[in-house]
């Protein structure tokens, strides 16, 4: 087996070093260099491999058959050539130890690529993983958010999906940011703007310097002092889904193994979030009226439950709201089925804007609806229902003209737990009860359970 023995321990000697000693062809006996500082020799000290700052003294230590000279010192060359007797040893320098630099080196940073990819198909096995057990659409957006901005080491990320019906686009994952980063998390997409240049885009967007990009400027990435990014468009199924953000504060040469493995990820991320999507949307007409888009009975009568559970424990009131549109059959019958559906989805549109976030609307049958006021007692309940049945009233609806009042009105009968009912049954009927009194007692009004 050769011994060899390396002089110069700098950027050439060090990259020489480890290949020749994982070589099972050689032996590297030692390496030297006139600087105790250099680099090689303390990596040769870590791997019990000879040092020395005297090239001379170390050939009398040990055993060489081969020299190989990375110094490009004409005076080491010379002295090598006066020291050596009888073909003891072949020296290589000069241009053929360039060469075998260069060689070395190609192999080292090829087997250094192999052994990243080898570690990004790993991690990807991982992801594929990871992304298949998340168990709810938020946990699967920050898994995916986690992964990128980990293999990239970046410090901040973010993902927003597509709106195809509006347009626009929606923040649903972010880390790294202030706080005041997730407050705009909707915007349109602005003809020329940066988000229409990625989402034009099949391929990875790699910004290396926001200052050399004058599409990417804009107020929020300035605010958060963004200088480098990598934005990737989320397809699947041949359409545009959203988009992942890795981000960094400083200028950043991003690798091609950053855009590589980033649109791996982008690909698994797009049919997880796609499928994702589908399952919200199957769940979401599970629970939901197909007509006025809001929750169903089943779903009504379940939430109520919950919610008067919640209530018992932490002993708040909550009332409930029974409405029935007001001859809506005469309305039906003279205006027609399709006249009555828009009506039903205006009154839908009413109630919506004169309730609270928290609080539960839904179809409960026909032309009646129902709602769940959390944390709402007799008084204010009363006040909602009055606020909703003139906002009716005000609405300008078609053919309601035609009505018995001249326009299309609500009835509302009002119940609160815990003075009117403990239990769910009887509080909407309790509410039911208010509700038929209000009619009989003219109609286009509101009601509130009382013992007659």
């Amino acid at each position: 087996m050769p011994k060899v023995m390396i002089i110069g321990a700098g950027t050439g000697g060090s990259a020489l070093l480890p290949i020749l000693h994982d070589y099972k062809e050689v032996e590297v006996t030692g390496i030297v260099d006139i600087n105790d500082n250099a680099p090689g020799l303390k990596l040769a000290q870590e791997m019990g491999i000879p040092t020395s700052n005297d090239y001379k003294r170390l050939l009398e230590q040990v055993d060489a058959d081969i020299i190989i000279n990375v110094t490009g010192n004409d005076t080491v060359s010379r002295d090598l050539d006066s020291i050596r007797q009888n073909g003891e040893w072949e020296v290589i320098e000069g241009s053929s130890a360039r060469v075998l630099f260069k060689l070395v080196d190609e192999r080292r940073k090829r087997e250094e690529e192999a052994l990243s990819r080898l570690k990004e198909h790993e991690a990807l096995y991982e992801i594929g993983i990871m992304l298949t057990s998340s168990e709810s659409g938020d946990e699967l957006l920050n898994t995916i958010l986690k992964c990128a901005t980990q293999l990239t080491g970046t410090p901040a990320g973010s993902i927003a999906l597509y709106d195809e019906s509006c347009g626009a686009m929606e923040l649903v994952s972010s880390c790294g940011f202030s706080e005041r980063f997730a407050d705009r998390s909707r915007w349109d997409i602005r003809e020329g703007g940066f988000t229409e240049y990625i989402l034009n885009n099949n391929k990875p967007v790699v910004i290396r310097n926001i200052e050399e990009f004058a599409e990417a400027e804009s107020e929020q990435i300035r605010a958060e002092g963004i200088k480098s990014l990598i934005a990737i468009p989320l397809i699947a199924e041949r359409k545009t889904i959203g988009i992942l953000y890795v981000d960094d504060f400083v200028p950043r040469d991003y690798s091609t193994i950053d855009e590589s493995i980033l649109a791996l990820l982008s690909t698994q991320a797009a049919i997880a979030i796609d499928k994702m999507q589908l399952f919200e949307s199957v769940k979401k007409l599970a629970i939901t009226d197909g007509l006025t888009g809001l929750y169903n009975h089943r779903y009504f009568v379940k939430s109520l439950r919950e919610e008067l559970k919640r209530a018992l424990r932490y002993g708040h009131s909550l009332s409930v709201l029974i409405i029935d549109v007001d001859h809506f059959k005469h309305y039906n019958d003279i205006n027609g089925h399709l006249k009555g559906n828009e009506a039903l989805r205006r009154v839908t549109r009413v109630m919506e804007e004169a309730t609270r976030t928290g609080d539960v609307l839904a179809r409960y049958g026909g032309e009646e609806f129902a709602i769940i006021l959390p944390e709402t007692n007799k008084e204010k309940a009363l006040q909602t229902a009055r606020r909703i049945c003139l906002a009716v009233g005000e609405e300008k609806i078609y053919g309601e003209e035609k009505q018995p009042l001249k326009k299309l009105t609500i009835s509302v009968g009002v119940a609160t737990f815990p003075e009117d009912a403990k239990l769910d049954g009887a509080l909407m009927d309790r509410a039911d009860h208010a509700l038929y009194k209000a009619k009989r007692e003219g109609r286009n009004r509101v009601v509130g359970y009382s013992v007659e």
